[in-house]
């Protein structure tokens, strides 16, 4: 709408809380002119500072007490208008707030923070006041640097609680608090040098004054050899090309023959001119897939390519990525795991060329930044996992989901609760992208929709070149057991088989999807078992820092001597994890070289790709992990899979559990034998009857599909059904209960038989509270499913408002995984 500057100016401003509404501002005068949709502003809100985003502009005065607009940060707009219409989607499709999703979408760096600041009061009476301790290093502190944070107190009493000490100055009224709004966020400078003006271009002047210092006479030489070629010339990049330090460049600087000055420059590579790479040729299949997919998208349709490991799917992304660069849009190419992001980087960096985008959590903030100012205004390819639907794509053209099927792409928390390859269809529409997703083990809901025909169906059965899927055998724990060939852990069929992989000089990936050591200690004396205190779980014993730790709230404590209980000395650690197992090994087949890769090892960036690294020059023999090993890791030298234990797999609670051990099986199994060598697979169980080890052994995905799908009808369950969870959190059972039987009252004359629960979870209490679940089984029409969401939100509402419940956490989970 047009703004009449004459008028009273007032702005709704859009802020990251899990609030259902947008707050109204007043526009101070002057300020009007500088607003616009998706400019950030700092506004207050009860007593903090908080960076929201300007939604609308308009007349109409609130009837509430009215505050104003403090600054404007922004000169351009953070988002657009196609990327609101996705957060809107999102939070009414997951059942959030817009506030919510704007909290996830954004990185933190440009979500700007209240950090509270202290000043020193400069009232009389304040004076001749004495102080000891903590107070009086505070003050001197402060009359030094005239303000400090709470976390800049905290470096300097080496202490992080300090409260105490602050609020027993606020008392004596010698310090006051000041609010203001700190940015996260700051630009990167690099050193840049140039000749002063007086030399211009006579080097022969400048060498004139260093002929008793090689170095520098090197950096004169190289600067102006660099000056000839480039515009500029940094600091980095003179060091690397002379071979000179930083001491000769302070002596040039102060001869004043050169001249050192700082400049912004981008923490990410922007340049997308390709290195000399020559691409593998198509095969026929891969050839045909691509034709396929092209005319699926021709059709307007999602195209789900179902190639078997090994078959070259990365090599038909690259064929489309191309395309989509060469007419100058923009691609995303999503990933489950951020393990994954290296290698795909390094691949895809040696067939297209530099210029690849990176953007997941464990980027820093500042260039997760620069990514997405990035996707404003360039055409670029980028990579990430779920959260990178949010970047602000300018011209987006095509999405690629890699693994469409993995779990990963869940958002577990906080809320929006949204599925990362549902949310990227729904991206293509909005922006008109083209989509492919995928898998050697589809979804059942992506395979189900190829079925209905909302997705085109593209197979690729053949692996690239000589490579042959691998040889899968299952081995009876149960008769192995029995007729003593048990070592520890392991068969003596696989011990056998990883010594035979290394005498070829072949390596080997042992799977179990259980870290730490043992899941169990146990006194077998009494049976008492160490368990959480604030979970309904056995704490998990991890040898290497002799702690037990629980998985689920993070606490942990000293592995005990005796048992706590009886005294007695008998206790046991139980099962097998990925620590044990990397133990085992060591202690079974002497000289082995093995390694784990959990997530207890790959914390950092660093040691992920350490650990791949050393596993791809062929370092290690073994490499033990869990189902992080499973996301599409490549490599050579992969003769033998050994998988643990299939049983806790196929034993999970869980209407999913059937597919995602058929799909971590063979994902898993696709590791082995990746080139022009046949692999081997070796799973140990002992439910060796169970259909989907039939089903993985024979590599036959229709049939388990088939199977699956038929169940999935009889118990009323997705792909065919539309499935809501709504979870019940409180620290009192009493109170979680009554609250989920009223929560169920609500909606039973409305949805009837719909409803199933209130019911226990696997884990009744997590972090000190305790859970109750209902379920929410919807026929799949628009008109029913919009029903039953609008039911769930007001129920939700009222529960909220009623006094008795205001502390019961109710959550909504839309497609549960």
């Amino acid at each position: 709408m047009t703004i009449d500057p004459k008028q009273a100016v007032f702005a709704e401003v859009l802020l990251p809380l899990a609030i259902a509404k947008t707050y109204t501002y007043g526009v101070p005068v002057g300020m009007a002119s500088q607003l616009r949709f998706g400019v950030r502003v700092e506004v207050p809100l009860r007593n903090k500072l908080y960076s929201g985003i300007i939604i609308e502009i308009h007349h109409n005065r609130p009837i509430a007490k009215l505050r104003h607009i403090i600054s404007v940060i922004d000169d351009a707009p953070i988002i657009n208008d196609v990327q609101f219409s996705f957060w809107n989607w999102v939070a009414d499709y997951y059942c959030a707030t817009l506030g919510e999703v704007m909290n996830v979408a954004l990185p933190s760096g440009l979500k700007l923070t209240s950090e509270t600041k202290l000043l020193l009061n400069s009232s009389p009476e304040t004076e001749g006041m004495s102080f000891e301790g903590d107070e009086s290093i505070i003050i001197e502190a402060l009359s030094i640097q005239q303000e400090l944070s709470i976390a800049q107190i905290q470096d300097i009493l080496d202490k992080k609680t300090v409260y105490p000490s602050i609020k027993s100055l606020m008392s004596k009224r010698v310090v006051v608090i000041k609010e203001e709004l700190q940015s996260k966020f700051k630009s990167r400078t690099e050193a840049f040098l140039k000749f002063e003006d007086h030399f211009g271009t006579q080097v022969d002047q400048a060498l004139a004054l260093t002929t008793r210092s090689e170095k520098q006479s090197r950096a004169i030489l190289g600067l102006a050899a660099l000056l000839r070629r480039q515009k500029e010339v940094s600091r980095k990049t003179l060091y690397e090309f002379s071979d000179v330090d930083n001491a000769a460049i302070k002596a040039l600087e102060k001869k004043g023959i050169v001249h050192v000055y700082q400049r912004e420059v981008s923490r990410i590579d922007l340049d997308m001119e390709p290195d000399e790479f020559r691409l593998s040729p198509l095969s026929p299949a891969q050839d045909k897939a691509l034709h396929q997919v092209k005319e699926v998208h021709e059709s307007g349709r999602v195209a789900l390519l179902h190639g078997i490991t090994g078959s070259g799917k990365t090599r038909i992304y690259v064929e489309l990525i191309l395309e989509v660069l060469a007419n100058g849009g923009q691609v995303l190419l999503m990933l489950p795991e951020i393990a994954l992001t290296a290698q795909i980087v390094a691949r895809l960096e040696s067939q297209i060329g530099k210029g690849l985008l990176v953007y997941h959590s464990r980027v820093n903030d500042h260039q997760r930044v620069e990514v997405w100012n990035a996707a404003l205004y360039a055409s670029k390819l980028f990579i990430g996992a779920r959260s990178a639907l949010f970047l602000p794509f300018s011209d987006l053209q095509l999405i690629i989901v890699d693994e469409e099927h993995d779990r990963s792409y869940k958002q577990d928390s906080p809320n929006p609760k949204y599925n990362g390859r549902d949310s990227a269809v729904k991206l293509s529409i909005l922006t008109g992208a083209k989509v492919v997703l995928g898998s050697a083990t589809p979804s059942l809901e992506s395979r189900y929709n190829c079925e209905t025909g909302k997705y085109g169906y593209i197979p690729l059965t053949e692996r690239y070149g000589p490579a042959v899927l691998p040889q899968i055998e299952i081995i009876d724990l149960k008769k192995a057991y029995k007729e003593g060939r048990m070592k520890q852990q392991f068969s003596t069929n696989l011990i056998s088989a990883i010594q035979e992989a290394m005498a070829r000089k072949e390596q080997t990936i042992i799977f179990q999807n259980r870290r730490g050591y043992a899941p169990i200690l146990k006194c077998q004396t009494c049976g008492w078992t160490a368990e959480c205190p604030s979970c309904d779980i056995t704490l998990t014993y991890h040898q290497r820092v002799n702690d037990l730790k629980c998985h689920y709230c993070g606490y942990r404590q000293r592995k005990p001597q005796v048992c706590p209980n009886c005294g007695s000395h008998e206790i046991s650690l139980l099962g097998a994890g990925t620590e044990r197992l990397e133990e085992s090994i060591e202690e079974l087949i002497p000289g082995v070289r093995v390694a784990r890769f959990d997530y207890d090892t790959t914390r950092s960036k660093r040691s992920q790709e350490k650990i791949l690294t050393s596993f791809k020059d062929g370092k290690l023999d073994v490499l033990v992990g869990t189902q992080m090993l499973t996301k599409g890791f490549d490599f050579d030298n992969i003769s033998l899979v050994g998988v643990m234990n299939a049983d806790a797999l196929l034993g999970f609670p869980n209407f999913r559990a059937s597919e995602r051990s058929f799909q971590l099986l063979m994902q898993v199994a696709g590791r082995a034998g990746r080139r022009n060598k046949q692999g081997k697979v070796l799973i140990q169980a002992y439910a060796i009857d169970h259909p989907v080890l039939a089903e993985v052994t024979t590599a036959n995905y229709d049939r388990y599909y088939s199977r699956e799908l038929v169940e999935r009808r009889t118990f009323v369950y997705p792909p065919l059904f539309y499935l809501i969870a709504v979870w019940f959190r409180h620290k009192d059972l009493t109170v979680t209960k009554e609250c989920a039987k009223t929560f169920e009252a609500m909606l039973q004359p409305h949805l009837g038989a719909r409803l199933q629960g209130p019911a226990d979870p696997g884990l009744i209490r997590v972090r000190n509270k305790y859970q109750q679940v209902i379920y929410l089984r919807v026929e799949k029409q628009n008109q029913m499913i919009s029903k039953a969401k609008s039911l769930v939100i007001e129920a939700r509402n009222r529960i909220k408002q009623t006094p008795k419940w205001k502390s019961v956490q109710v959550s909504i989970d839309v497609d549960p995984q």
